[in-house]
């Protein structure tokens, strides 16, 4: 039956104000008390802010811009028009700086890095490395203005005003500041440290993850799989994380063991590029910025259907509406990835290549209801009958008869012992 909710197309995150930076060549006292010189590695924040298509010069010269050569992008260049030379001091009493330092992986737009929060006591002092790493992901700019002439659905704004109405709609709701580590901790979401640019790169500045991703976690272990124990620690927390996404009105979209990294104690959803606004029937009454602060589950009988989009995410985590470009439910679409998820931790596999009729996995179990039999008899992998259960009913063709998030929580397997293995 087809699901009878309105259609909308989901409103506009606000555009994001960032914050501008130089690179520098400087002096950094390490953690022992030794200095060392390091050269176009370490960002200053510089105190004034912009909006972030002025600062990418973004709608002022289009297609102008994204013809330059990307050669200009290149972060082993040291010609960079944003460095200064170590003397220079940045006059803003709430500076903040980071070093990089290594490369950890690429991303679409540049690179990620390992990094190090610096401060110090005065102007005059030397940097000091604080205890604090973080990840910094530098983007170039001119790789952004193409990609928002081809309108790709991985976009750095997008992100950027995802987490900030993320932070505020929490902070809001809790009635408190929240730094980004107490967000983290409590709503297992990654949210920013600064959001900094200069005139070639536009850098985000988060926590660092040092056990990086569940995916990587999983192919390490031991069995290729989780226990269920284990697998139930991780879940709840995958759970805590769409639940904070839910409460601020949002949808991922690209909900993934890929996209959750992992520490010794934490787990966190990441990559909010491709999150979009859950649209209401009663959004016209207010406009973009009116109902950041309230938990937006409240709202839940006039949520809305999305209207169709361009294919979005990793093919095997796909909802089956997604996958067609279909109208859908931004709730259903990210337990069905988290029903993937599942699924991959407690099996070491994928279900499927794709959400596709003409997939053998897909239509034995999310179309014909056979996730027990190909588990026992076909993949021979022992697991209780209540997390086959589990898995079904969220992994359900028609996204109306799939559980949704409290549904999930509820469910028998949710009550069961758990392991952290992120601590063994």
């Amino acid at each position: 039956m087809a699901d009878p909710r309105p259609i909308k197309d989901p409103l506009p995150l606000p555009e994001p104000m960032i914050e501008s930076c130089v690179r520098i060549n400087t002096e950094v006292r390490d953690r022992e008390g030794r200095t060392r010189f390091y050269s176009d590695r370490v960002l200053v924040k510089r105190g004034d802010s912009t909006l972030f298509t002025r600062a990418g010069n973004i709608v002022v010269d289009g297609v102008a811009e994204a013809e330059m050569d990307l050669s200009s992008c290149d972060s082993s260049s040291t010609d960079s028009t944003s460095k200064s030379p170590g003397n220079q001091r940045i006059n803003d009493e709430n500076e903040r700086a980071y070093l990089i330092c290594e490369e950890i992986h690429n991303a679409i737009y540049g690179s990620v890095y390992r990094g190090i929060v610096l401060e110090r006591s005065s102007p005059d002092d030397v940097w000091q490395m604080t205890t604090e790493d973080c990840a910094i992901k530098s983007m170039c700019w001119t790789r952004v203005r193409r990609a928002r002439l081809r309108n790709s659905s991985e976009d750095p704004q997008g992100e950027i005003s995802a987490m900030q109405h993320i932070v505020q709609c929490l902070t809001g709701i809790r009635g408190r500041e929240m730094s980004a580590h107490d967000i983290m901790r409590e709503g297992k979401i990654i949210v920013p440290l600064d959001f900094i640019y200069d005139d070639r790169y536009l850098y985000t500045i988060t926590p660092y993850f040092s056990g990086g991703e569940m995916f990587g976690l999983l192919l390490t272990n031991q069995r290729h799989r989780f226990s269920e124990g284990e697998s139930r620690y991780l879940f709840r927390n995958i759970l805590d994380g769409l639940e904070s996404l839910q409460i601020a009105g949002l949808c991922h979209r690209d909900i993934s063991l890929e996209n959750i990294l992992v520490d010794r104690e934490n787990t966190c959803v990441i990559d909010m590029g491709m999150c979009i606004r859950n649209p209401f029937l009663d959004d016209e009454a207010g406009g973009p910025n009116t109902p950041r602060i309230m938990d937006h589950r409240d709202r839940e009988a006039n949520r809305c259907l999305i209207s169709s989009r361009p294919r979005c995410g990793k093919n095997y985590y796909m909802s089956p509406e997604v996958s067609s470009e279909r109208p859908f439910d931004g709730h259903a679409v990210d337990m069905w990835a988290a029903g993937v998820c599942l699924f991959m931790m407690l099996s070491g596999r994928q279900p499927w290549e794709g959400a596709q009729e003409h997939d053998p996995g897909f239509r034995y179990i999310a179309m014909g209801g056979r996730l027990a039999r190909l588990l026992r008899h076909h993949w021979e992998i022992p697991l209780s009958d209540n997390v086959v259960n589990l898995m079904q009913q969220m992994l359900r063709e028609n996204p109306q008869d799939r559980l949704t998030l409290q549904q999930v929580r509820d469910h028998p397997w949710m009550n069961g012992d758990e392991t952290n293995p992120l601590t063994i």
